[in-house]
């Protein structure tokens, strides 16, 4: 061997007594190491015992937290916030506001050695409730297609919570991903959120029931003419209406391109004597649903009494 190639061999073997040395020396020496997890997210309990005292969660200091953790070494790797665990239980407080102690815990052979709080602030208020009928909808925006619902285990739920939380509630929903369904009925389980007027899902509120079962398939929606069928009243009144001129409708791609337009079922005109506001209802094809977004509209009816006819005077002689 030359001797060029005697000193590579005596490089290479001396790189790794070194390695060899340091990790000895990091693993055995001081095998431990202190590691800091950000934006831990805070597991709220005993919500359903505060519901059950009528008081509610309505607003909280923050729902994050920094962990720093003492830990071997060799599990740095194997550890993230995931294993972390927050838990702030409200089980016991009152109205107003309230200190709540955090409850931290890491891995097994971890000890918690600090965090960017240990106790949150929780404003509680008297609670409140409000029952809404479950949308059943896709995640996000995907146009032209929507969930076709043909049976449900539960049509409505009720959303309990502190009085301010349960003011924001818009709507009840099940969000699936478009994936979850396919051109056949299958059937599908899913978790129930309530949503604001953003979008947003409230954190801090108990839903009853909390997920509900049904069949759907994946729809295709398509917007059509829609068509008001009514009475023809004939008496002292004129009654006008102002009601959409189309709707948006869903259904198995093979039946909605073949549908161009709907028709109301009737609306007795002739028993409205007052302006009044009326639900409109429909003469679908079988197969054929509303879209989520056509649901609950309205057609506003305006009535007013004809004005009476003036009678024609008689005119003659009234001479001998």
């Amino acid at each position: 061997m030359s001797e060029s190639g005697r000193r590579i061999i005596n490089i290479i073997f001396s790189l790794l007594a070194a390695i060899i040395a340091w990790t000895f020396v990091v693993y055995n020496d001081d095998p431990m190491t202190e590691v800091t997890y950000r934006d831990i997210p805070i597991v709220f309990e005993g919500e359903t015992a505060l519901i059950n005292r009528d008081l509610g969660v309505a607003d909280i200091s923050t729902d994050t937290v920094d962990v720093k953790l003492r830990q071997m070494r060799v599990r740095t790797n194997d550890i993230s916030a995931e294993n972390i665990r927050v838990v702030a239980d409200v089980s016991n407080a009152v109205e107003g506001e309230n200190g709540i102690s955090l409850n931290i815990s890491g891995p097994e052979n971890t000890q918690v050695v600090d965090a960017s709080t240990r106790s949150i602030s929780v404003e509680v208020e008297e609670a409140s409730s409000v029952e809404k009928k479950i949308v059943i909808e896709y995640e996000g925006d995907h146009s032209g297609v929507e969930p076709v619902v043909t049976s449900v285990t539960s049509e409505t739920a009720t959303v309990l919570g502190a009085k301010s939380e349960i003011d924001r509630v818009y709507k009840i929903a099940a969000l699936l991903d478009t994936s979850q369904t396919s051109d056949k009925s299958k059937n599908i389980t899913a978790s129930l959120e309530a949503i604001d007027r953003n979008g947003d899902a409230l954190e801090h509120v108990i839903i009853y029931p909390s997920e509900v079962n049904f069949y759907a398939y994946t729809g295709i929606t398509k917007e059509v003419k829609l068509k008001i069928v009514t009475d023809d009243p004939d008496d002292n009144y004129v009654r006008t209406w102002y009601a959409p001129e189309k709707i948006v409708i869903k259904g198995a791609a093979d039946l909605v391109q073949n549908i161009d337009s709907v028709s109301t079922e009737e609306i007795e005109l002739s028993e409205m004597y007052e302006n009044t506001d009326v639900e409109l209802e429909y003469d679908l094809p079988e197969g054929i649903y509303l879209a989520n977004g056509s649901e609950g509209k309205i057609i506003k009816i305006r009535v007013t009494e004809k004005e009476p006819e003036e009678e024609e005077s008689e005119s003659g002689d009234t001479g001998n």
